[in-house]
């Protein structure tokens, strides 16, 4: 009986994860793009995201509408918000735009000297056998190369998670308190706080205080899942729903690569294989990795699926002149409030970086970009999708955080020794020396590479300089966070530059060789393989270093049991 008890517990489970984590993501893709303009990757993680988004969103309104949070009601909306989806995909005519037409504006732009992709979508997902027979079967070979990196990268982190699987701090405890609020009341809970003060040698206790250390979007899926599968929070479910989205924010930042580098479908293919490979195996246990996933940081971990998620729409809304990809970035960047503040108010500093370094390179065409950037923004799609993002965060639900102390709080200077900002060599440590000194190679590589005036390469630049000048710097931008949590984000641009270094220097090493200058084969060889060598040492060092040497796990265990009472 135990075992068809414990079979039926796992199906739910599993069941739950589906309905909750990709059936509505994937409807509201189809029912938004139809099948075309994305990989078969690009779908799957994709949907991923969207779904969170549209569950937090989703069951937000359930409440607002009356209704309590049930198991009965959760399924019921994320049904028939899936067939509202799957009838709109199959019975509307009105998702995106002309497919040919399209290639003409951006034919007719990039005659106007408008930056465009000189790849489109068609092109990005065109079979290898139209390739010559060479690059089909060098496609084929970094198929593999892929999969063998993904498996690596899961092998390393469930290794490392199989001795951490009690939370290695309080913050997943914090979390799941709410969540398991709201799986009980059926409402959306209330983040206040009451404190002990002192009143004339008295104790009493201070009235309700709002807490901003809490978001809804944090959360809501975990209650979703729960409530579904009957499944208990003291277990191992909080955990592996981490994994998965951290995962899936490796996935997010491999695709958005593949996007950033298209013009050169080769080189874009080798950069995203180098930049999995740095945020995979090599620095799979590392913060904001592994250790994020048992200590239960949510926020960090969520904010790192949709920033790369929320860039990638940004740069296929610009380069290809889409006012739906536009309209699904504004969708990702409101889930980025609604998920975590830190992570939230990072990516504005990042979207004003890119937008900077872009200004700075095309500043003599910026009135030309700016004309083109409000045709596509005063849109229908766009406008129709700022309006309801607009309307939900004002009328609807306003997360707690927003607040003028909340701000207050993250800006005017440092006030602590720890916000005052980062030592180079802390940074290195926090990091990874070799991945740090590929990325500020990279960064440089960026910056003086022929296609700098790119949206692509802003964007690459942009993530990465805000994140150094808010780890190393925060005085300069007058902001008053810990600055070891700030540098918990870099670890993605980071890989993405140090990728795209390391991608450089092979390609150029190929082409000296082309152009007859003498540079000897093994020379070449020995040297790369000494680079690669050295990148993989230091990455299985920094791994190693979050290893503890031994799992004591009686106490964590006495807690863990004594938090289901």
């Amino acid at each position: 009986m135990d075992l068809v008890n414990f079979l039926q517990d796992q199906i739910l489970f599993y069941i739950s994860i589906i309905l909750v984590l990709f059936l509505p993501g994937y409807f509201l893709l189809l029912a938004v793009f139809g099948k075309k303009y994305f990989s078969s990757l690009e779908k799957f993680v994709i949907s991923f995201g969207l779904s969170i988004a549209s569950v937090n969103f989703l069951v937000i309104l359930l409440v607002k509408a009356g209704f309590s949070i049930t198991r009965t009601s959760i399924v019921i909306t994320i049904l028939l918000f899936s067939i509202i989806c799957w009838v709109i995909k199959n019975n509307f005519k009105f998702r995106i735009f002309n497919f040919k037409s399209n290639i003409n504006d951006r034919i007719s732009n990039d005659k106007k000297g408008i930056n465009n992709s000189k790849l489109n979508n068609s092109e990005f997902n065109q079979n290898s056998k139209l390739l010559p027979h060479r690059q089909a079967g060098k496609i084929q070979n970094s198929t593999i190369l892929i999969i063998l990196l993904l498996f690596l990268t899961v092998f390393i982190k469930t290794a490392y998670l199989k001795d951490s699987v009690f939370p290695t701090s309080t913050d997943l405890g914090h979390h799941m308190y709410w969540s398991k609020v709201i799986s009980e009341t059926g409402q959306l809970p209330v983040y206040e706080k009451n404190e002990i003060i002192e009143v004339k040698e008295n104790y009493q206790i201070s009235d309700p205080q709002p807490i901003a250390d809490f978001i809804i979007g944090e959360h809501l899926i975990f209650s979703a899942i729960n409530l579904i599968s009957g499944i208990s929070f003291v277990s191992y479910f909080p955990s592996l729903i981490l994994f998965l989205i951290n995962i899936m924010g490796i996935l997010a930042v491999f695709i958005l690569v593949l996007r950033l580098f298209e013009n050169n479908r080769i080189f874009a293919r080798n950069t995203a294989t180098l930049t999995l490979l740095l945020l995979g195996p090599l620095y799979a246990i590392a913060s904001p990795q592994a250790k994020f996933i048992s200590g239960g940081v949510i926020g960090n971990v969520l904010g790192n699926l949709f920033i790369p998620l929320s860039l990638y729409f940004y740069l296929r809304a610009l380069k290809e002149k889409n006012p739906w990809f536009l309209s699904a970035a504004l969708f990702l960047t409101a889930v980025i409030f609604y998920s975590h503040h830190l992570s939230a108010f990072i990516f504005m500093f990042i979207f004003a970086f890119a937008f900077t370094v872009f200004f700075v390179f095309n500043i003599k065409n910026i009135a030309r970009y700016f004309k083109s950037w409000m045709k596509l923004i005063l849109t229908a799609p766009v406008i129709f999708c700022g309006l309801l993002v607009l309307i939900f965060g004002l009328w609807i639900y306003t997360p707690a955080y927003i607040q003028s102390s909340a701000v207050e709080t993250a800006v005017g200077g440092p006030s602590k020794t720890t916000r005052a900002g980062l030592t180079f060599s802390q940074m290195k440590f926090s990091s990874g020396e070799i991945r740090m000194a590929l990325g500020i190679l990279g960064l440089v590589l960026l910056a003086i590479s022929r296609r700098r005036k790119s949206y692509a390469h802003s964007i690459a630049l942009g993530w990465l300089a805000a994140l150094l000048v808010m780890s190393l710097k925060p005085q300069w931008l007058y902001l008053d966070i810990p600055s070891g949590r700030i540098a918990n984000y870099i670890s993605f641009p980071l890989a993405i530059s140090g990728a795209f270094a390391l991608a450089w220097l092979f390609f150029s090493a190929k082409n000296l060789k082309k152009r007859k200058y003498y540079i000897s084969s093994n020379y070449l060889f020995t040297a790369y393989g000494l680079l690669i060598t050295s990148l993989f040492i230091g990455g299985f060092y920094d791994n190693s270093l979050s290893l503890s040497e031994g799992s004591d796990t009686e106490k964590a265990m006495q807690t863990f049991r004594v938090s289901e009472y």
